[in-house]
């Protein structure tokens, strides 16, 4: 067992005079482009669609409950100069098995996911014939020989120029559309008479909103790199502003995509593609509706980079998770820990060949429908949510982390209604659930 005050030495704690450096951003952008996948294009527009201003509730509340628990990991990292995985480790191994599990099923539906929206986008903006199926395994294939060459800054580079046009687009589109939306119905925390697909549905919205919880420990890899690759460290306020302001941004988009497929889609006899071709066509007509069809190959272009994003980074984030997590499953202290794992390691092409593989039987056996993956996918993450919150706690609160960066009783508090919440969230649905079969 490492000494606590090992871990507390190794922390660089805040220059109280310090300016805030535009270059300790990073963390928190990652997150926010993991966030504004799926979750944001499919989930968001479908809420708007299907309930209009009615989910707006749910979706503000859901971002609210799971802060504490995401940025728990940023402190965690900022305090200690370690990751949530070595926390974990210090919780007991159980907890790393724990964990273990919830990775595999959140990894069993985002690949497929996120890769076949990126095909039905792919299929619509460049007009091919092929299935999308076979897009979406091309994809996979395609960027797992991305990561493993490692020739992708370039491509990262272009990304991020399409994600600013695509949120420009998303901002001055959300502008136009606000008159369309029925404001009379007000905002509720939930919608009146839901039947079991609306629960279903509330269940994923919550889920992936913004993404699902165990994105945290990603965020604590990101930071750490992220100190390791810096001269000058961030400082907890500043690792704390680049969270911030990623995690803003994402609830930011999440409401102009329900106030757009509640203007442009609620109320108007339009029936919400299941499929990813076609739910992508939908989705960038939103945008011609406004703009013209001038700008519907832009936009288009724009949402397959934002949806490719996650895929790559998603992708990328499973083989470094699973890495470390086995490496802490072996009793291995991170501060101790001198292995680096890199893209062409055997391990790492491992994880990726399993993906691709797992992928592939997803696609062949088990689901056909992009919305219905993605549903499943999400009400996993949403049931699992309270476990990931308290272990994020636990480790906040832990005797390694120095005091001062220790959340006070009001934040406490404030985190452990959030967790009840969840738990009550979660229980609530299964007793649902299980009456239903029942």
């Amino acid at each position: 067992m490492i000494k606590e005050e090992n871990l507390i030495g190794r922390q660089i704690k805040p220059e109280r005079g310090r300016y805030f450096r535009l270059n300790t951003l990073g963390p928190g952008l990652l997150f926010a482009a993991t966030s504004v996948g799926a979750s944001h294009l499919v989930q968001s527009t479908r809420a708007g669609a299907l309930y209009g201003l009615a989910l707006l509730g749910v979706i503000i509340i859901a971002n609210i409950i799971k802060y504490p628990a995401f940025r728990s990991a940023s402190d965690y990292v900022a305090a200690t100069g370690t990751t949530l995985l070595e926390a974990y480790r210090c919780q007991g191994r159980g907890v790393l098995l724990l964990f273990f599990i919830i990775t595999l099923s959140t990894m069993t539906f985002a690949v497929p996911s996120l890769a076949l929206l990126s095909a039905g986008l792919l299929k619509v903006v460049f007009s091919l014939t092929a299935s999308p199926f076979l897009l979406a395994m091309g994809l996979i294939v395609g960027t797992s020989a991305l990561l493993v060459i490692g020739h992708y800054r370039t491509l990262e580079n272009i990304i991020k120029v399409l994600i600013i046009l695509m949120v420009i687009c998303t901002l001055i589109a959300t502008a136009v559309v606000i008159p369309d939306v029925e404001w009379g119905g007000g905002i509720k925390l939930l919608p009146v008479n839901l039947d079991m697909a609306g629960i279903m549905f509330i269940a994923a919205l919550i889920g992936w909103m913004p993404v699902p919880l165990d994105v945290s420990i990603w965020q604590s890899l990101w930071a750490k790199t992220k100190r390791e690759n810096s001269d000058n460290p961030p400082t907890m306020a500043e690792s704390q502003f680049d969270f911030n302001l990623g995690y803003g941004g994402t609830l930011v988009l999440a409401i102009c995509f329900l106030l757009m497929g509640a203007g442009l889609i609620h109320g108007k006899d339009i029936v919400l593609a299941d499929g990813a071709t076609a739910f992508s066509a939908q989705l960038i007509n939103l945008y011609e509706s406004i703009f013209g069809s001038f700008v519907g190959p832009i936009v288009g272009i724009a949402a397959l980079a934002i949806v490719y994003s996650s895929l790559l980074t998603v992708m990328d984030a499973f083989p470094r998770t699973l890495a470390v997590l086995y490496r802490r499953y072996q009793g291995i202290v991170e501060v101790e820990d001198q292995y680096k794992l890199t893209e062409n390691s055997q391990f790492y092409i491992t994880v990726l060949v399993i993906m691709t593989l797992g992928a592939a039987l997803t696609y062949r056996y088990f689901l056909t429908s992009l919305t219905l993956m993605i549903d499943i996918g999400a009400t996993m993450a949403f049931v699992t949510a309270p476990v990931i919150a308290t272990l994020n706690y636990r480790a906040i609160t832990s005797a390694v982390v120095p005091l001062e960066y220790q959340p006070g009783i009001q934040s406490r508090r404030y985190s452990l209604f959030c967790i009840g919440t969840m738990v009550a969230f979660a229980l609530a649905y299964l007793y649902l659930r299980v009456g239903r079969v029942v």
